[in-house]
């Protein structure tokens, strides 16, 4: 039976749940979205605009680029990309998959000329991310898809489809937060496997994940060789 996994990036796969947005640094923004001012105009520009949290993170993310004096490329929204930090063992388990004729697919409300250019990028079948609109000029105008919580069930449907399945009986979804609850319900219902990998296992995000039942297995986000998730995995994708 052919395995898929499909995955979260942030918080999944690296240590820190926000994308870091080396370019915010650059534009003044100290450690980027996760600084407490970027948060804050977050929330701020959710409400004042009416907009869901995503495309207000883009259009602060736009804004203070530009207002920094540096343009909307794509040279500039990858910066960093070659200093991302991954849990442990992701290299080495993504290498592991592969080897073993499993496809894996990721799913970020990332930037995808981000993603495209990190060190684990060849190891997907295929990246669904955030993609940006852009002139003549080659400078980004606004978003053209919006990877959001929603979206990701659409973007499963879409790997379904190519794969020729028609449920989720043969896929794994791997993610760490509230974020991936549309996807781990859909996984779910259609008889697919859900992972939830955690740093703390008494966060309020497991208890309330927890609440809804659409968890199949919980594991400390540790992918070396021998660990809990690891062995888990391998033992759903029959791997010897």
């Amino acid at each position: 039976m052919k395995r898929i996994i499909i995955y979260d990036f942030d918080g999944t796969l690296t240590p820190y749940s926000i994308p870091k947005f080396e370019i915010l640094e650059k534009s003044g923004m100290k450690d980027g979205a996760h600084n407490t001012q970027f948060l804050e105009l977050l929330q701020k520009r959710s409400k004042t605009k009416n907009i869901g949290l995503y495309e207000a993170v883009y259009d602060i993310y736009f804004e203070t680029i530009k207002n920094a004096g540096f343009k909307l490329t794509d040279e500039n929204f990858s910066l960093g990309y070659d200093r991302v930090e991954y849990n442990d063992g992701v290299i080495e388990f993504l290498n592991m998959l592969c080897q073993n004729n499993i496809s894996n697919y990721l799913l970020s409300s990332g930037v995808k000329v981000f993603l495209e250019k990190t060190v684990i990028s060849s190891y997907f079948k295929e990246i669904y991310a955030t993609v940006f609109s852009y002139n003549q000029e080659h400078e980004a105008t606004g978003v053209d898809f919006l990877m959001s919580d929603e979206n990701k069930v659409v973007a499963i449907k879409e790997i379904l489809e190519k794969n020729g399945m028609d449920d989720c009986s043969s896929i794994i979804y791997i993610g760490d937060g509230l974020t991936d609850y549309y996807a781990m319900k859909y996984i779910k219902e259609h008889g697919g496997t859900s992972i939830f990998v955690y740093k703390s296992e008494n966060s309020k995000d497991v208890q309330s994940m927890k609440e809804k039942v659409i968890v199949d297995f919980y594991a400390k986000a540790d992918f070396s060789q021998n660990s809990e998730l690891y062995n888990y995995v391998k033992e759903l994708c029959q791997i010897n």
